[in-house]
C-alpha cells in the first residue's frame, strides 16, 4: 500500500481536528467535528475535574460551543 493510499484512508476516517486552548483557569481542547448529514458541530473539551480515582468515569468531557458575543 502506498503512503498516498494510506492518507486518502486516513482522510476518509476524519471527523474533525481539535486546538489545545491555554484559558484562564485551565487548558481545554476546541475545534469541530462532521456529523453524518454533512453538517459540522463545533465543540469543546475540558478535563473531568470531578473524576474520582478508581471508577469508570471519563476522563474527558465534550460539550457543543456556545457563540460567545
Amino acid at each position: 500500500m502506498s503512503e498516498n493510499t494510506k492518507n486518502d484512508e486516513w482522510k476518509k476516517r476524519e471527523l474533525g481536528a481539535l486546538w489545545r486552548v491555554e484559558g484562564k483557569n485551565q487548558s481545554f481542547y476546541s475545534g469541530e467535528i462532521s456529523l453524518t448529514d454533512g453538517t459540522t458541530k463545533k465543540i469543546v473539551i475540558f478535563k473531568n475535574k470531578f473524576k474520582e480515582e478508581g471508577t469508570k468515569q471519563p476522563d474527558l468531557r465534550i460539550y457543543e460551543s456556545m457563540d460567545v458575543t
